[in-house]
């Protein structure tokens, strides 16, 4: 976050007009000043580099813009405050951006640097800015990119860009950029930190004026991770690993060509904080616009094609059902009783208890059953896991990508729709866990338990045991078409760092670094499932809307609106030694189940930008924003593209230890785990299940229908 921020008035001056003038004139007519060209030897030695990188044709090429205008576009960036706050310039400023996929500030498309969308008060204010994109994205630039790169035309026209800030925990999860008319993607570092930061490890360069320091060092994070195709493929799905990585240093800039399904990368997370700034420029560089020399139509057939195809094989796979073998269980037996007593705490096979779960869960489709296991398994299962992690994890840096690989755990891909390690065979380091995932999730007694706690009757199940290792895994948000059947999801929480007291201000900050489950809502009625969650379909609307109407002009964004409060839904806890209650990020709730949009939201209410830019909600304090509108360089190939009246988050759950999380989920209903920040202090570890329902059939009873439950 910039350290400090200038005071504003609140308007220009008539005297301050013909300054902003100047410093847009200025902004154009020195452009020999700010970009150094490279000798034909250079340019061809830049080409070849290129033509040789792996896993795909990329550069990064250092001094091709002036230090002078790099130092102070940095030093202008101070200045910027944040957007809508006191202080910041009118229009302008850093904002917060959260997602599924990546966590950054960043400013406004710099294309919005103009008379048209910001008044001169800003425009003046921001030169050094100005004459960075106008350098960018002039014809000596563009021409400079065609040679190394060999791309083609480039327009003019179109401008895409914006300077973006990466602090501790920041990151960008892989993509492959590819959507509209992108042909070019690249990022300039302006990494910098201040004068009285720590000693670094790595030489650090003074700027000219003496004000800050220049340079990065590596494991501090942030480098450019760059990712194969999976099998060798030409196109395809991503490997589950990096084959390159491209670290930050000042001035340097990046670029590769965009190519779907295949130039995948992603930002490693920066874990540094002291101040230091992992500062870039990142944009596109776009195919010529009508009117362009260049310019090619769209031959929407065969795009409609290359989509279609492209959708197919980078879809992740569907781990099928497992039906059981007989009929749904009438009730549970003395048998079912003395199993799950193994596991599972007493207090939750009572019928008390088991009545009160199922009343609760046919009210809210949705409860969580804090201590579940038995206190003698539940240490066991979180002495052997923290174990893990502390040989795992002997230091605060981003773990190696293979960590963890072996003992019965496998990596789980495709990378562009999620990442962690599932457990798929023996392992000795986690027989506990083991035992939870392969001996009581699929037992015919839990099926039973689960059937008398829901009301409904499990027909087929798919689990896993899954580890997400912090600094490196993820999910992204997903769903299957709303035609299907409700699913009864049920999440076992073992992340033994999360073992804390219920509403302690230790479970209010187990958000802060990642690692929680989130629910998005299905799309409305009457809307195609395919086109809300396919983002290779909104490619192909985002290209026929430029090419028949020219692109939507950028309007000055207004200030998010003030949030309403929201007022989670209380579930009954009553007096024993496991209360049940319904979930939020806080412990509260709101269904996953039911779209009843007048009950709230387990975060702040969804609103509305007043220039209508899409809804924002706020999640412990943070803003969470999923229209890829308002951030460009998120509108990446990947299912987590959310619709503009998307109401946000239906459900969101932390990580936890020792908890049973019951939901059931309408079709279409999406979800996903927010990447784990290699922050935290372990491991998210979880026993994640899906179960087909059906409907429980009752029973006749002295002439009356009552379900069979214990």
């Amino acid at each position: 976050m910039p350290g400090s921020v200038r005071p504003r008035p609140s308007s220009p001056t008539a005297e301050k007009q013909p300054a902003a003038k100047k410093a847009r004139a200025d902004a154009t007519t020195n452009l020999h000043e700010s970009i150094n060209l490279p000798t034909p030897q250079q340019v061809h030695a830049y080409r070849e580099g290129y033509n040789q990188a792996t896993p795909y044709k990329y550069a990064a090429i250092e001094g091709l813009l002036s230090d002078d205008l790099l130092e102070a576009v940095v030093e202008e960036s101070w200045t910027f405050g944040i957007r809508g706050e006191e202080g910041s310039h009118p229009g302008w400023g850093w904002e917060q951006k959260e997602t599924d996929i990546y966590s950054i500030q960043q400013t406004p498309d710099l294309s919005s640097l103009d008379p048209a969308h910001l008044p001169d008060e800003t425009l003046e204010a921001l030169p050094m800015t100005t004459r960075l994109k106008n350098a960018l994205y002039s014809e000596e630039f563009r021409n400079l990119v065609r040679e190394v790169t060999g791309c083609g035309p480039l327009s003019g026209k179109k401008t895409d860009l914006s300077a973006g800030l990466y602090t501790t925990g920041s990151h960008l999860l892989l993509h492959d950029d590819s959507i509209s008319t992108r042909l070019i993607s690249y990022i300039l570092y302006l990494p910098n930190s201040p004068l009285d930061a720590p000693k670094a490890d790595v030489k650090l360069t003074p700027s000219a004026d003496g004000k800050f320091l220049k340079g990065w060092d590596p494991k501090w994070g942030g480098s450019l991770e760059l990712f194969p195709v999976e099998n060798g493929e030409e196109v395809g799905p991503p490997g589950t690993k990096r084959v390159a990585k491209v670290d930050v240093k000042w001035g340097q800039i990046v670029f590769f060509e965009v190519q779907p399904g295949r130039s995948y990368h992603s930002v490693e997370e920066v874990i540094i904080d002291e101040g230091r700034q992992r500062m870039g420029v990142s944009g596109w560089f776009h195919r010529p616009m009508k009117g362009e020399d260049g310019y090619v139509p769209l031959d929407k057939e065969k795009l409609k094609a290359e989509l279609s195809s492209l959708a197919q094989i980078t879809a992740a796979p569907t781990i099928p059902f497992t039906p059981y073998e007989c009929e749904p269980p009438a009730g549970l037996k003395p048998s079912d009783l003395t199993f799950l007593a193994e596991f599972i705490a007493p207090s939750y096979l009572t019928v008390p208890t088991l009545e009160k779960l199922s009343g609760q869960f046919a009210e809210a489709s949705e409860i969580v059953l804090h201590n579940f296991l038995a206190p003698a398994v539940a240490a066991k299962l979180k002495a052997e896991t923290e174990s893990v992690d502390k040989r795992d994890y002997p230091n605060d840096l981003i773990p190696a990508q293979d960590v963890g690989e072996g003992d019965g755990w496998v990596i789980q891909g495709p990378a562009s729709k999620h990442r962690y390690l599932n457990l798929t065979g023996d392992s000795k380091s986690t027989p506990v866990f083991q035992s939870i995932h392969q001996k009581l999730f699929p037992s015919e007694a839990f099926r039973a338990w689960l059937s008398v706690v829901s009301s409904l009757a499990p027909l087929g199940r798919r689990t896993e045991g899954r580890r997400f290792r912090k600094g490196l895994d993820y999910t992204l948000a997903n769903g299957e078409d709303g035609k299907g059947d409700a699913r009864l999801d049920v999440s076992f929480g073992a992340t033994w760092w999360a073992d804390v007291p219920s509403g302690s201000d230790e479970e209010e900050t187990l958000v802060d670094h990642g690692g929680w489950e989130c629910y998005l809502a299905a799309p409305d009625e009457g809307e195609d499932p395919a086109v809300y969650q396919s983002s290779h379909a909104k490619k192909l609307a985002k290209l026929e809307a430029e090419e028949n109407k020219g692109v939507k002009p950028i309007e000055s964004v207004a200030p998010n609106q003030e949030k309403k409060d929201a007022h989670p839904v209380e579930a009954d806890t009553t007096d024993g030694p496991h209360p049940v209650e319904a979930v939020t990020a806080s412990g509260k709730t709101h269904h996953a189940h039911h779209h009843d949009h007048s009950k709230p939201h387990p975060v702040e209410a969804a609103t509305a930008d007043k220039d209508g830019q899409g809804p924002s909600i706020s999640l412990n304090g943070t803003e969470l924003e999923f229209d890829p509108d308002q951030f460009s360089p998120s509108d990446f190939d990947s299912d987590s593209e959310m619709g503009d009246d998307d109401d946000g988050p239906l459900l969101t759950q932390p990580v936890s230890f020792n908890k049973l999380l019951l939901v059931l989920r309408d079709p279409g209903v999406m979800k996903f785990t927010k990447y784990l920040s290699a922050r935290a202090k372990g491991s998210r570890w979880d026993v994640s299940g899906e179960w087909e329902v059906g409907v429980m059939e009752e029973a006749e009873v002295d002439g009356d229908k009552e379900e069979d439950m214990a």
